[in-house]
């Protein structure tokens, strides 16, 4: 069977491409992207980026002149409109949309950047959604017809335990790991930790625009990780952290699904959702707030047996929940057969 895939070539986009090849699919990964000039975002951001759907109708028309496939996967969707799905439908007969996101908020917090996909979700046969409370009503008002919603995913390849040799052990294992960007709020919460005497290691882009910068400075290891590097960055760390997007209404994150999987003791915000994938002190650890998560990590850092038995708990956890990028591939993948026998009958 042929997937076109358009999506970004990098990150958790590029992984999702490669799991619908693992299970089988002849897949054309095209990025929306690259027909885009070099400063498409802020036009996006600020303006709404008058002209963007055209440009990537024209370069992606060209990419699969005649072309033809099963079904069509756009991964975010924020440049790809109406026009660009005319052309993608000519050669798919089902479009599906997945978006780990939130680009159902009304208002939106990030200024003008889904405002063409906005005007594209009606037209898609599928959208599939992270988990959120009350995130089909919000679809189903911006227009979605048919609606799935799925736990945030690890990919079974890329985060899976690494054995590191003794030099990288050395130069990059940490006590406690986090591994993300900065945002409002965040630097705030490692200056407690340090306080707290919690060893850190925070890896990661825009941590200098940090109120707290000063303080957490020597703490900070890296700029932004992707892939195996993201991987060892975990792997290597006894604890990782997982920090959520207030803006997004999140609940949980990639990070949920993907530093169980790796094979690391995990903690995370208690909330309802990390609550449902894992059982508290045994599969993971949940804090409310900083003095919370200062004093769970140094208990578990003094107790090796202990935060050994939570990672793997936490590992085969991610099996039984299914949060991999095979499953949610698999998933997709029966609902477009189901709406083609639909459309049959």
């Amino acid at each position: 069977m042929r997937l076109l895939y358009i999506g970004a070539e990098a990150g958790t986009s590029l992984q999702r491409a490669a799991a619908f090849r693992r299970i089988g699919f002849d897949v054309l990964h095209l990025s929306p992207y690259a027909h885009l000039p070099p400063h498409w975002a802020p036009w996006l951001n600020r303006a709404g980026g008058p002209g963007i759907d055209r440009l990537v109708a024209n370069g992606i028309g060209r990419r699969i002149g005649e072309q033809r496939f099963d079904f069509a996967l756009v991964d975010c969707g924020d440049v790809v409109g109406p026009a660009a799905l005319n052309i993608i439908r000519k050669v798919a007969p089902i479009v599906v949309n997945y978006n780990a996101d939130n680009p159902y908020l009304n208002p939106s917090p990030e200024r003008l950047r889904w405002s063409i996909f906005h005007r594209a979700l009606p037209h898609y046969d599928l959208v599939v959604a992270v988990r959120r409370d009350g995130i089909e009503e919000m679809m189903a008002r911006r227009g979605a017809r048919q609606i799935d919603t799925i736990w945030q995913c690890a990919d079974e390849v890329v985060h899976r335990p690494l054995s590191p040799t003794l030099e990288e052990k050395s130069r990059r294992s940490s006590e406690v790991a986090f591994i993300g960007t900065w945002m409002p709020g965040r630097g705030a919460l490692m200056a407690r930790l340090i306080e707290r005497g919690v060893p850190l290691a925070i890896h990661g882009s825009g941590w200098k625009r940090a109120p707290e910068y000063r303080l957490l400075r020597p703490f900070i290891r890296s700029d932004h990780l992707e892939g195996f590097d993201y991987t060892r960055a975990i792997a290597e760390a006894k604890i990782a952290l997982v920090l959520l997007n207030g803006q997004n209404a999140d609940l949980h994150t990639t990070r949920s699904a993907e530093i169980p999987a790796i094979g690391t003791a995990m903690c995370a915000p208690r909330t309802p959702h990390h609550q449902q994938l894992y059982k508290e002190g045994e599969e993971a650890i949940f804090f409310d707030r900083a003095d919370d998560c200062a004093g769970a990590c140094k208990r578990l850092l003094a107790d090796n047996g202990r935060r050994q038995a939570i990672a793997d708990a936490g590992r085969r956890r991610t099996f039984a929940n299914g949060t991999y990028n095979e499953v949610l591939a698999r998933r997709i993948v029966d609902q477009v057969a189901e709406i083609t026998r639909g459309g049959a009958r």
